[in-house]
This record gives structure tokens, sequence and C-alpha cells, in this order.
């Protein structure tokens, strides 16, 4: 069984409720979903008071040494310039800084960019933070390489939000990138979290693009298809599992999702395809088999439908 990963809210003085709420309900949920994590919260203080009087008491230390899956969570601050410049901020800094040489991942929500950046996080880092801080960010920390109108940020290891709810959608990406799509999009249903993008942000893939309305057979529809990546899964078999009409199904996939099921269906299975190239060595026929295919020829033909490259020219490109 695999090791648990590791994850750890640093908390200071006037942290914002959501900022830390809503990422810890994000690995909660993925908890839930069957994911080995552990949760700890820990401080440069064993007690801290948050943003609205909440008081935080029995927080553990700061961890002597991170291993590189390890995962730090900085939440924002209200006040935050001033708030990290307190002894237990200048602490926690320091403790940043010697952590950096193990390189674990750094998730920085709202204005704990700022934290992160006075820590020398951010230097030629791509990085964001509310839009409020964002010229002051700029001025501060001149090195760092600040994209305004983003929802959250990645650079390698290093993955910043904008602003408090965005801690959510950049946590439900991490759990995407580090458990897999399928997790993500199970997590964000559970929370009813409607996915948010603008035009700089990657295309999201079919297993989360496709999730935010709230009509539960549709639901129960996409639930079978991505439990049963190897079924050819017919429209009457689908109408079936939302207890509609063929007819029926088509309209309501097209009213919520703006695809018809058959379109749906291929997008998940070619998804699905990609990741079986990316991380496996199965020849095509074995892929086109894994994914409900009759025949390569079939799987080939529906890949082309979305994909420039021939899937072998894919894996090559992923290698």
């Amino acid at each position: 069984m695999p090791a648990s990963q590791q994850f750890y809210f640093v908390l200071l003085q006037n942290t914002l409720p959501l900022d830390l709420a809503g990422p810890l309900q994000v690995l909660l949920e993925a908890r839930r979903a069957g994911l080995s994590l552990d949760i700890h919260y820990v401080s440069a203080e064993d007690e801290q008071v948050m943003d609205g009087g909440l008081a935080l008491h029995q927080l553990k230390p700061l961890p002597e040494r991170l291993n590189t899956s390890d995962v730090i969570i900085l939440p924002g601050c209200n006040h935050s310039f001033s708030s990290y410049d307190s002894a237990a901020g200048i602490r926690t800094q320091q403790w940043l800084k010697s952590q950096a040489r193990y390189d674990p991942y750094i998730l920085t929500i709202c204005s704990g960019a700022v934290l992160a950046a006075k820590a020398g996080l951010m230097d030629h880092k791509a990085c964001t933070t509310h839009f409020a801080l964002i010229e002051r960010f700029r001025q501060a920390f001149v090195t760092a390489k600040v994209s305004d109108n983003r929802i959250f940020v990645q650079d390698n290891k290093l993955f910043s939000s904008a602003g408090i709810s965005s801690g959510i959608d950049m946590t439900l990406h991490f759990v995407s990138l580090q458990f897999g799509e399928q997790i993500a999009a199970q997590v964000a249903r559970e929370m009813l979290v409607y996915f948010r993008r603008n035009g700089q942000d990657p295309q999201l893939s079919p297993w989360l693009r496709y999730r935010n309305h709230m009509h539960r057979a549709l639901h129960q529809v996409q639930d079978q298809v991505c439990r049963q990546l190897n079924h050819p899964h017919s429209l009457q078999s689908l109408a079936n599992q939302a207890n509609l009409s063929v007819r029926q199904l088509t309209r309501v996939f097209k009213q919520n999702l703006g695809i018809t099921p058959g379109e749906y269906v291929s997008g998940i299975k070619v998804a699905h395809a990609k990741a079986l190239l990316s991380h496996s060595n199965l020849q095509i026929e074995a892929i086109a088999d894994a994914c409900g295919y009759s025949s390569a020829r079939h799987f080939r033909r529906v890949w082309n439908q979305f994909e420039s490259l021939s899937p072998s020219q894919y894996r090559q490109a992923c290698q």
C-alpha cells in the first residue's frame, strides 16, 4: 500500500477562514473518495486567532524536514504584509527558506503568496495573488513573474491562486494532477463546485469540463461511463441508466452540456487513451480494447476526431 501523501496547512494570526476551509474541504472529500493522504495544521505558535476571531489551539509545530512529495499550503491572511512581519511570521519565513532545499510542493491561497515571496519562494517564478494586492506585490517582489486576471498559476511545483475561493479551484487542479481527473471530478461534484477558467488557463479535459451542471440523471450517466471505460455504451444503455428515452437523453445532454451523449463518451474514452499512451507501454490494440472499441481501426477513427497527432505520435511527444 503506497505511503500517504502529507499536506501541511501553515497557519498564522488573521488567517482567512475560507482560505483554510476551501482547500481543506477538497482534501477531505478526496480522502473520503479513497485517497491516502494525511492533513496537518502547523504553526510557529501552538495557538492562533483567525480573521473573525476563531481561535485555533494545539497546532503542531513546523516540521523539521519535509520530503519532496509533501505539500505546504499557505492560506492568506488579512493585512498580509504586516501580519507576515510578526515574530511568528518571520519564523515561518525562515522555516520556508530552510525547507526549500527539500523541494516540497507549495500551494499559496490569495495573500499567502506574500508569505511565500517574503521567504524568497517566488523569485523568478510565475505566480498570482489577490487582485487588490497585485500592484503592491509587483513593487515589493520585483523578480516575481506576476500574472493578473488568472484564477491560479502553476510554475513547476509552485501553485498560487488569485483570491479566496479560487483556492478551491487550484486545489482541485492539484488533486487532478496528483491523483487523476476522475477523482477531482468526483470531489467537485460532491462539493457542487463549478470550474472556472479564463482564456489563458489550460483547457479542461472531458473528465471535468462537462460537470458544471446539477442534473442528477446526467451525473448518473457520466458516472457510469467513467466507471466502465472498457464498455461500448450504446445510446440505449445510457438512456436506460438515466431512466429516459434516447430522444430525451440527447435533448438534456445538449441543454446541459452542449454536446451529444456520443460526443461525451468519445471524449472520455480519448482522454483515457491519452493517459494510457502517456503512462503505459500497452500496444494500440490493447488500448483500443481498454477503451471499449471493437478494433484499433475504430479507435483511431474516433481518436482522429479529437487529436491532430496519431496515437503513436502522441506517445512519442509525451516521452
